[in-house]
Parts: C-alpha cells; sequence; structure tokens
C-alpha cells in the first residue's frame, strides 16, 4: 500500500527488500504520478529506468556509495528521462556501456535536478540531448569515457561537479550555447577537460582545471566568457574574489606565472585559451581557508589542553596542602 503524505497528488512511495511498496524502481516510477517522491532504500538495483512523468526519484540516505543502480542491459540508457521537471539524487550510477549510453540520459527536458549522484563505468555520465534549463549540481562523475555531454542543449547550469578521470573528456558541449559552468573540478581527464564543438555564449568561471589539455576546440565557437564581472567571494582556490577559472597542467603546474602585485588572489596578466577565448582574470591558488582554521583550532585545543593541565596541578597542590596541614593539627 501507498504511504500518504496528506495530499492525494504528492504521494511517498518506497522502493526496497522488505516491507517497502516496491521491489524495483522502475515498479515504484510505473506507479507514481506526477509530483510524487519515490524513496529508494539502501541496496544494490539491477534496472534500466525510464522516466516519463514529473516525479522525485531519490535515495533515502542520500548516500551514493550504498544506493547502487546498475544497467541491466549494458546497451541502454540507465536512466532515460523524458519528462520535465523529475529530480535524480543519490545514487552511483554505472553500466551503460554501449555507443552514445549513459548513465543518465536528458531526452528533450527542461527544469530536471542531477544531484548528489556518483556516475561511472558509462559511456557518457550524464547526456543532455536538446534540453534546456536543467541543473547538474554535486555529482562525481569519474572514470566513463566522456564525463558530461551536452547536445543541442542550451540554457543549463552545471555547478560544483567533480568531473575527473575521464578517460575522452571530462565536459562536451556541441552546438550547445549559453550554458553556465561554475565551479566544477576538471581534474586529469585523459584528452581534454573541456572540448568545445560550435558552442557558443557559454559562460564558464571559477572553475578548476587540471588536465592534459584544459580546452579543446572543433568547429566555430564564439563570444564565450571566461570570468565574471569582478565580485568580492571566495573563490574555488580559496583567493578572495571570484574572477575567471584556475588553470594547471597535469603535473599541477599553475599556468599563471605572473605575480599578483594587488594580491586580490588573481593572476594580474589574462590567459589566452586560443582560438579568441580569454581568461581575462585567471585565478591564483590560495590555500584552501579551513586550513587556517584548522591551525587555528589546533592552537586553542593545544592551548585549553595547557589550561587544564595547570588547573589540575594547582587544584593537586592544593589539595596536597589543605591534607598536609589537617595531618600537622593532628600530630
Amino acid at each position: 500500500m501507498l504511504l500518504s503524505s496528506g495530499s492525494a497528488a504528492a504521494r511517498r512511495i518506497t522502493v526496497g527488500s522488505e516491507n517497502k511498496d516496491f521491489s524495483s524502481i522502475q515498479g515504484a516510477v510505473n506507479a507514481a504520478e506526477p509530483g510524487d517522491t519515490v524513496y529508494v532504500y539502501n541496496g544494490l538495483y539491477m534496472e534500466n529506468i525510464y522516466l516519463d512523468k514529473e516525479i522525485t526519484v531519490r535515495s533515502i540516505s542520500g548516500k551514493p556509495e550504498i544506493n547502487i543502480v546498475t544497467a541491466k542491459n549494458p546497451h541502454d540508457h540507465v536512466f532515460h528521462v523524458i519528462a520535465n521537471n523529475v529530480t535524480i539524487s543519490g545514487f552511483s550510477i554505472n553500466g551503460a556501456n554501449d555507443t552514445q549510453k549513459a548513465g543518465i540520459y536528458l531526452e528533450n527536458t527542461q527544469g530536471v535536478m542531477i544531484s548528489n549522484n556518483n556516475l561511472s563505468s558509462n559511456r557518457l555520465g550524464i547526456y543532455l540531448d536538446s534540453s534546456t534549463t536543467n541543473m547538474l549540481n554535486l555529482n562525481d562523475v569519474s572514470n566513463n569515457e566522456v564525463g558530461i555531454f551536452l547536445n543541442a542543449s542550451k540554457d543549463n547550469w552545471i555547478i560544483n561537479n567533480r568531473v575527473k578521470m575521464n578517460s575522452l573528456g571530462g565536459i562536451f558541449l556541441e552546438a550547445s550555447d549559453g550554458n553556465h559552468l561554475k565551479e566544477n573540478l576538471l581534474h586529469f581527464n585523459t584528452e581534454y577537460g573541456l572540448m568545445l564543438s560550435n558552442s557558443s555564449k557559454n559562460l564558464i568561471y571559477d572553475n578548476y582545471f587540471q588536465n592534459s589539455e584544459n580546452v579543446g576546440y572543433e568547429g566555430s565557437n564564439l563570444e564565450n566568457v571566461w570570468n565574471m564581472t569582478l565580485m568580492r567571494e571566495i573563490n574555488i582556490v580559496g583567493g578572495p574574489f571570484i574572477g575567471g577559472n584556475y588553470w594547471a597542467d597535469s603535473e599541477s603546474t599553475s599556468m599563471c606565472v605572473i605575480e599578483d602585485l594587488d594580491n586580490d588572489g588573481l593572476c594580474d596578466a589574462s590567459y589566452d585559451l586560443g582560438e579568441g577565448n580569454i581568461d581575462y582574470m585567471p585565478l591564483i591558488l590560495r590555500p584552501p581557508l579551513f586550513q587556517n582554521n584548522e591551525r587555528s583550532l589546533t592552537v586553542s585545543l593545544l592551548g585549553f589542553a595547557l589550561f587544564v593541565f595547570a588547573l589540575g596541578i594547582f587544584i593537586i597542590k592544593r589539595v596536597m596542602g589543605w591534607v598536609g596541614s589537617d595531618f600537622k593539627e593532628d600530630q
């Protein structure tokens, strides 16, 4: 029996092995109505899931490492989404091994949220096809052929994802304009961190690039913007201002070798990315702010420990003094 959350239009449907509404995610999706939430309990699910209605599918624990969805048919997408306003959150997703097959495939969608998932061992980690105004946030997309692939997709937000060690590229934009890439870590992707193919007017800033080749180009890529207007806010490498991106090679050598004379955390020279693409405010690596906080905390704890030790000695001396004086009085 499906559990109600108090509204016929927004039910809570559970998936799991014991005393749950369904044993499979697809079974729950088939029974759901628009607005429902499918909560998936910890486990391994061998499925290919087709999402054709506006619902939320999330792991109940929010821990992708113990909520694994593996393609039952490796020649198909693991999640295939054709509905708008879908949310997928909290899963490890793998096993889509055929050409152009993805861990999560969005086909002609809008308003979809893909958040807090681990995508690995797929041909494509996340694939947006003719899709607009979707959000990819806080995903770990690693060890696929291509991490995130956009085809003919515009006005999407790719924010705060870890895209690393993909064999053909981290993020690939093909005929995709007006997308926002912000606060992503693109690390150790084999061919390119970011490939632009006939993609224009994308806004790409506050990302951390460290790849064999950070950026590649195919076709005509016009008016892409690689930095924001200077804004006081902690950037991705701990500096005090949001500007452009941090650039390093695969050996961790920073591409910005000009001094930061005004100490604003930005390189004092722009960085030419080729083919008319320029980051006018490349970032300089700063130690993360939490390191200073940890040091302060360590000092504070050490001081507190010394205080407690001294207080203990003082109390022992006072107690011993009292005992000694009582002993003398008894003699």
